[in-house]
């Protein structure tokens, strides 16, 4: 891996997220390392143990987590998303004019066949 500042070689090793309790409660702790885009929790993963990097020219130092939960979306994907998708689109009934879904076999207005 290179490093983004610098260019330089990073050092692979293990990258290790430490888990950190108070007295008797550290039992009840474990680790969760999230991914935020702003304010928005995108993905999660309970992993602790995973492949690291390190830049000692830059003192940068990185984990690489496969597999985490996705829990939210990127901003990307909002704009994408179409809060209409459940609407179907409409046909004119050629009698009465009466709008309705595409998917109507008859007109509820007159009963024309479509």
């Amino acid at each position: 891996m290179i490093c983004g500042i610098c260019g330089q070689r990073m050092k692979a090793g293990t990258f290790r997220v430490s888990i950190h309790g108070i007295g008797s409660i550290k039992s009840y702790t474990y680790p969760m390392v999230s991914w935020y885009e702003g304010d928005n929790l995108v993905c999660e993963t309970d992993r602790h143990i995973t492949t690291g990097f390190y830049c000692p020219r830059c003192n940068i130092m990185m984990g690489v987590f496969l597999g985490p939960k996705i829990v939210g979306f990127t901003e990307e994907f909002n704009q994408d998303l179409d809060d209409n998708i459940d609407s179907l689109p409409k046909k004119n009934c050629p009698e009465c004019g009466t709008s309705v879904d595409v998917d109507y076999p008859r007109c509820p207005e007159c009963g024309y066949v479509f």
